[in-house]
């Protein structure tokens, strides 16, 4: 009897938790980059086709900066405007690509305004083009418009005007709109082969052709946020909601429009959104909608609009995007709290965090080093630039002085992974097993 105790014993520790080992993400953080200024927006991109990533940032301080994966300077660029987008296309289809700066356009007095800039430069930081426009640029695409077999470029500005210029950059025409261009896009909507010109101005969509003739319109009252295309070509806009019995902007509306501009579902919530996302959390095969707040709001809908999953942090949300590693989803979120959060999906539990010494309002997801883990970048208004590097599985058994502990979710999360499984069931398999060696004292 005492011999078949021991076999018993080991599978009850086993399974109830005694001994366990857990997975856990971590990542190692280094400052690549001090600047002067806070850095407004960042990513990466490989753009000579060696392999490498370069990292790709604008300041406030109206410097872009060009770093190889370790920080190091390849080149800086800098203009006299504030820059307002930036874009990394591959323009001539050769192996190294282009990279589009907007600018915001200058104004020193009333009667002094200098015009906002298009900057076309190749991966070494050299000048191929400026484009001169008067309002400050708010999007950009490029495309056959006119199925010519050259590329056309497309600009939307705060001016009320929407420009297409031809490849040798001369202008085509413009189209007047009732207000701030936010979205500009050359897409074929409807598949047959031929682009079209799509326009979001302020929350009115508008489909031209290529000689810039309005072909369709949706007009409503909202002011766009963010706008997503979904595989069958269905716009979904994020948009500011106005209240027209009050004359106060307040909450967000979200919906729908198919290809033909007709709409498909509208969702509305009190929230006010500061960011949002567009990406297939769930696995389904569709993409679902990701609000996030500025009170740390986030809200997830389905390819529907119908509400899933809210989730809160403590404070506004600069930035949102969903990512994927060993078969588990997270939101990844930047706040005015100075911290980069990662959720699981799952659960909601924050399962990192990251803090900073500033705002986080840019991040990028990429694996930086490929190593066939992603890895995040971060700007901060602490003028840092972060390089999160993901570090392979980490093994936490429950007991270990080191090993996560759980705190509810309303508390401040620091570096720690939380909710570690199996914790609990091996403070219950140590009752038991006193339990059964007491029961076999009094036995014998």
């Amino acid at each position: 009897m005492k011999f078949k105790i021991m076999p018993i014993l080991t599978i009850l520790m086993l399974s109830l938790g005694m001994i366990s080992i857990t997975m856990a993400i971590e990542f190692e953080s280094n400052i690549i980059h001090k600047d002067e200024f806070d850095i407004l927006e960042i990513m990466a991109n490989d753009l000579d086709g060696d392999g490498n990533y370069e990292v790709l940032a604008y300041t406030s301080g109206k410097k872009f900066l060009c770093l190889d994966d370790r920080g190091n300077s390849k080149w800086t660029f800098e203009s006299n405007n504030s820059f307002s987008m930036i874009k990394v296309m591959d323009i001539n289809e050769a192996t190294e690509k282009e990279i589009i700066l907007g600018t915001e356009n200058r104004v020193i007095s009333k009667n002094e305004i200098f015009n906002a800039l298009i900057y076309i430069l190749d991966s070494n930081g050299k000048e191929m083009a400026v484009i001169p426009i008067l309002g400050s640029i708010l999007d950009l695409d490029i495309g056959d418009v006119d199925s010519n077999g050259t590329f056309e470029t497309l600009v939307g500005a705060d001016d009320g005007n929407v420009y297409l210029f031809d490849d040798k950059l001369n202008l085509l025409w413009n189209y007047k709109t009732k207000g701030y261009n936010f979205r500009t896009l050359i897409v074929d909507l409807n598949e047959d082969g031929i682009n079209e010109i799509m326009i979001v101005s302020w929350d009115n969509t508008y489909i031209l052709n290529g000689a810039g003739k309005l072909v369709k319109s949706y007009e409503t009252n909202h002011i766009l946020r963010d706008l997503y295309l979904d595989k069958y070509n269905n716009m979904v806009h994020v948009s500011r909601w106005f209240r027209e019995d009050a004359q106060t902007w307040k909450g967000t509306v979200a919906y729908s429009l198919n290809r033909n501009l007709g709409q498909m579902w509208e969702f509305r919530t009190e929230v006010e959104s500061s960011a949002s996302t567009f990406s297939d959390i769930t696995d389904d095969g569709k993409d679902e909608l990701i609000i996030a707040g500025t009170k740390g709001e986030i809200i997830i809908l389905d390819s529907k609009g119908t509400y899933l999953k809210r989730f809160d942090l403590p404070d506004r949300i600069f930035k949102i995007e969903a990512m994927k590693e060993d078969g588990k989803s997270y939101l990844i979120a930047g706040c005015k709290d100075n911290t980069l959060y990662m959720i699981d999906y799952d659960t909601g539990d924050i399962k990192y965090s990251f803090q900073a010494h500033g705002w986080i309002e840019t991040f990028f997801i990429e694996d930086i080093n490929n190593d066939g883990k992603l890895d995040i970048l971060i700007g901060s208004n602490d003028n840092n630039i972060y390089l999160l590097l993901q570090k392979n599985e980490a093994f936490i058994a429950p007991g270990d002085d080191n090993a996560a502990v759980d705190k509810p979710e309303t508390e401040k999360p620091n570096n720690e992974n939380k909710n570690v499984p199996f914790e609990e069931a091996g403070i219950i398999g140590g009752v038991l097993l006193g339990s059964i060696y007491l029961l076999m004292r009094k036995r014998n």
